[in-house]
């Protein structure tokens, strides 16, 4: 009897190691597969990167004869000579006095409007953040003749604030409807125990809230220097000087000028990303838990 038992104790071990060892077996197969999907789409989307980048170390004549090909020696002639003859460095400069304001502004009015819509109550709050949002159903074409009219009265053609101040107006919707989000996930309760502890409204804001909305700036800056970098149609619209213009903008004359420099022109490229990738880096780990956070929910 007891060696009956001792073989069916045996028996069911192998049974159950087994088991295990064929659920093992498809979790790996599984991670494969998942794995060799995401390598795809990581070398899909970093190869173009990769290839400008490559073009801009190459010679033209290299660059013409194979432009896949690694390259046989690489050179930073075209770098140096897109920055300061093609005036890359002052177009990159004009793009930063022009999205960092913009960018701090938007920051700072959004998270204000974000908490008042979405933690305090007032009448007419639904109302009036509706009025906000209905900015994001205006084509940005419906408004760009208006638009210039009242930038050219204010006299602000070819100055750094005509591409500054309308984006102010511009983004706002969209950032106040994302911050907003964010503060209504954040439980009422922490403005009771502050208003317990003797903190005023503001003091709630900035002492409660704010620390915990790092996550939700953090992206909400990211996609706002992103959009401020890359602007091409106001700058298009309100600049003339050659002094004012931004990298976008500067990029369009670039190709022009040099049309025939293809290694010239992807290093100007290369130039024009190289902030917004090492801005995504910096604060990727933000970035993605502030896309994140309210997914999931306990």
């Amino acid at each position: 009897m007891g060696q009956n038992q001792s073989s069916n104790f045996q028996l069911g071990q192998k049974v159950n190691t087994a088991t295990i060892q064929t659920t093992g077996k498809k979790l790996s197969f599984g991670k494969v597969v998942a794995y060799i999907v995401l390598i795809a789409f990581l070398f899909i989307s970093v190869m173009p990167i990769v290839w400008i980048v490559l073009a801009a170390l190459k010679d033209s004549s290299e660059l013409n004869a194979n432009p896949f090909a690694l390259p046989k020696a690489i050179t930073f002639q075209n770098i140096v000579e897109a920055w300061t003859v093609g005036k890359m460095g002052k177009y990159f400069l004009n793009s930063i006095i022009v999205a960092f304001p913009r960018v701090t502004v938007i920051l700072i009015l959004a998270t204000l409007a974000g908490y008042a819509f979405g933690k305090l109550k007032f009448p007419g709050r639904n109302g009036l953040f509706y009025f906000f949002l209905f900015g994001l159903m205006v084509p940005i074409q419906a408004m760009i003749i208006p638009l210039y009219y009242n930038i050219q009265g204010m006299g602000l053609i070819n100055t750094y604030w005509a591409m500054i101040i309308p984006n102010f107006g511009l983004s706002m919707p969209f950032a106040i409807f994302m911050m907003r989000a964010f503060f209504k996930d954040l439980p009422d309760e922490l403005m009771d125990a502050a208003k317990i502890d003797g903190c005023n409204e503001f003091q709630t804001f900035y002492r409660v809230f704010l620390p915990l909305m790092v996550p939700a700036i953090t992206s909400l800056f990211v996609f706002e220097f992103m959009w401020a970098w890359n602007d091409f149609l106001l700058p298009l619209l309100f600049v003339y000087d050659d002094n004012f213009r931004t990298l976008p903008l500067g990029l369009m004359y670039f190709f022009g000028e040099y049309t025939a420099d293809q290694s010239l022109i992807a290093a100007g490229v290369s130039i024009s990303i190289v902030p917004i990738i090492i801005v995504y880096i910096i604060f990727q780990r933000k970035f993605i838990e502030g896309m994140t956070s309210g997914s999931v929910k306990g």
